[in-house]
């Protein structure tokens, strides 16, 4: 029987500076309560079963886009691990827009 061996697991990136948190709190606020803001302004301007309907597809829509986030910034290894929307948020903004200074360098 052949032995098991765990794959490296890479840390998810720590994000250092103010800039770049504030970043990470907008994109997280932003791919959670999203859905939600658009239904209860559409729901207060129109009808509630519309408010219903903007809610459904925000919340469809919202998850093909935290889908896309999560194929370009986790490693392969780790896109079957169940991450939270401020992890992935992390994990986005680690890899693509807040590098490290050693990173650049490289």
């Amino acid at each position: 029987m052949e032995e098991l061996v765990p794959e490296f697991i890479e840390p998810t990136p720590i994000i250092k500076g103010k800039k770049c948190r504030v970043l990470l709190y907008l994109l997280y606020y932003f791919m959670t309560y999203t859905p939600l803001l658009c239904a209860l302004v559409i729901g207060y301007y129109y009808d509630f079963l519309f408010a219903i309907a903007a809610f459904l597809f925000g919340t469809l829509a919202m998850s093909v886009l935290i889908s896309k986030m999560r194929l370009v910034s986790l490693p392969p290894s780790q896109r079957e691990m169940s991450y939270t929307n401020r992890e992935i948020a992390r994990w986005y903004l680690g890899k693509n827009i807040c590098f490290d200074d050693e990173t650049k360098e490289l």
